[in-house]
């Protein structure tokens, strides 16, 4: 019966210890050499057995068939659970169950060496897996029930691992070490290389505007982030490119990024996750638009290996730090920012952009607009036709010519807008980003002068549209 006994606990239930989706492993019922003392040191181990059993069930179910596994997802499955945080959550319980393996091993071969052990033996053998294996399995099955998903899964193993029971703790935190192996590899993918590899939406990361105001309503977002002051609210309004999906101003393969923060774990602050996106939208907005070969390099500075490999030394550790964590995203973050700094305000030239939106956006050449609108008066003073936004522009060009605008290259990327009635609005040039533009009240108002249905657009150069976003020019 004890080796009975032994298979039913590694899974193989039989005649005399039978199994039942409901109610687990038990012992029969009708055996009449049992005492019932036995039955029920029987019926103790057997909770070991069905817990056991479940464990394997889960793993099986999510790890056993991959392809098939990805197949079914396709599909939406039914369970709704998927993805390579639970995989990796199915890798980290079954290295957990192997000692409980080793153990049923050990057994055999005492109970072989010596056929007079008693099934005590076996109860006090096993007596380490009794406060463990349940509170294991609530993890489980509050991952089954609430159907958590991506990084959810590493708030749920944190939350259950702070516990005063020393085993539980342990194993739980092995468990979250392999989940946090994957969080390492998307974030190397993510601020190294700018890559969002997620196809199940399960990290903290996604493509596309952040979601209402989900995120607006935190406190911490007002931390400065070391920005030159910056705050989190202030970078996200920065950074607001929902302009260009509406007005294309931009060239279309600017993506925007935002944070899913239902996804991000509780002990990853949200200061440090706004560096994480901060970090990966710069390295992917530099990659996608590095063409020209004076820019050649990159923007980490050819540091990327070094980086990996302390990312790697994290995931190593066997508890997740917060100190390090954050102090090797600052120093990722910081090497980006310098690069960003010498980019733009060096080579690219910030000030002299600003000198540009000051003279042209809030009129610092004065005597260039007095000579327009001495130009232009006659055409602004009627309603706008189709012709008004031509004439206006070569109006504008003269006017630039007469007060000796000098700069040649500053010409083309300015370029007045004119609104009129019958225009269709995917026809404009850009955005309407004028000083004054026409009221939003009916689009097909007509506008009672030219004047009213002025505006300016500008054609902002790479990688200044970070800073000079349709938002920011709509202003």
């Amino acid at each position: 019966m004890i080796h009975e006994l032994l298979l039913a606990l590694s899974g193989y239930p039989g005649t005399i210890f039978t199994w039942n989706k409901r109610t687990g492993l038990q012992v029969s019922q009708d055996l009449p050499f049992l005492h019932p003392s036995e039955t029920s040191v029987l019926n103790r181990l057997c909770k070991l057995g069905s817990d056991y059993i479940r464990f394997t069930e889960f793993i099986e179910q999510h790890i056993g068939h991959v392809h098939q596994q990805e197949h079914h997802t396709n599909q939406s499955n039914q369970t709704g659970l998927h993805g390579i945080y639970l995989r990796a959550f199915c890798t980290g319980l079954d290295s957990m169950l192997q000692p409980y393996r080793q153990t049923l091993l050990d057994l055999e071969q005492e109970f072989l060496g010596d056929p007079h052990l008693t099934i005590s033996h076996v109860n006090y053998k096993l007596d380490q897996f009794q406060l463990l294996f349940p509170s294991v399995m609530v993890v489980v099955e509050t991952i089954k029930s609430q159907k958590i998903h991506g990084c959810q899964i590493l708030e749920t193993v944190y939350k259950h691992s702070c516990g005063g029971l020393p085993p539980v703790r342990m194993a739980l935190e092995k468990i979250l070490a392999v989940c946090h192996g994957v969080m390492y590899k998307q974030l190397a993918a993510w601020m190294l290389h700018g890559l969002l590899l997620d196809q199940s939406e399960e990290f903290f990361v996604k493509q596309g505007p952040s979601a209402g105001g989900a995120a607006a309503n935190q406190d911490e977002e007002e931390e400065d982030l070391g920005l030159g002051g910056l705050s989190g609210k202030q970078l996200r309004e920065l950074q607001d490119l929902r302009l260009i999906e509406e007005e294309n101003m931009l060239a279309p393969s600017l993506q925007q990024f935002s944070l899913r923060t239902e996804m991000l774990p509780s002990y990853i602050p949200i200061r440090v996750a706004e560096k994480i996106l901060f970090v990966g939208e710069s390295v992917q907005m530099f990659e996608n638009h590095n063409h020209s070969p004076s820019r050649a390099g990159s923007i980490l500075k050819h540091q990327e290996d070094m980086f990996a490999a302390e990312l790697h030394k994290l995931k190593q550790q066997p508890l997740f730090s917060l100190v390090d964590f954050e102090n090797l995203i600052d120093r990722i973050r910081s090497t980006v920012a310098e690069h960003l700094w010498t980019l733009m305000v060096e080579e690219s030239d910030l000030l002299e952009q600003l000198k540009i939106i000051k003279d042209f956006y809030l009129l610092g050449r004065g005597e260039l607009y007095q000579v327009f609108i001495d130009l232009a008066q006659h055409m602004l003073k009627t309603p706008p036709t189709a012709v008004t936004e031509h004439d206006v522009n070569v109006a504008f060009q003269q006017a630039a010519h007469k007060v000796l605008l000098d700069d040649d290259n500053l010409l083309p990327l300015l370029h007045l807008t004119v609104d009129y009635q019958g225009k269709d609005s995917k026809e404009g040039s850009g955005p309407r980003d004028g000083a004054t533009p026409p009221q939003d009240t009916s689009p097909r108002e007509v506008p009672p002068t030219g004047w009213a249905a002025l505006g300016l657009t500008y054609k902002v150069q790479w990688p200044l549209h970070i800073l000079f976003t349709p938002a920011v020019l709509e202003k």
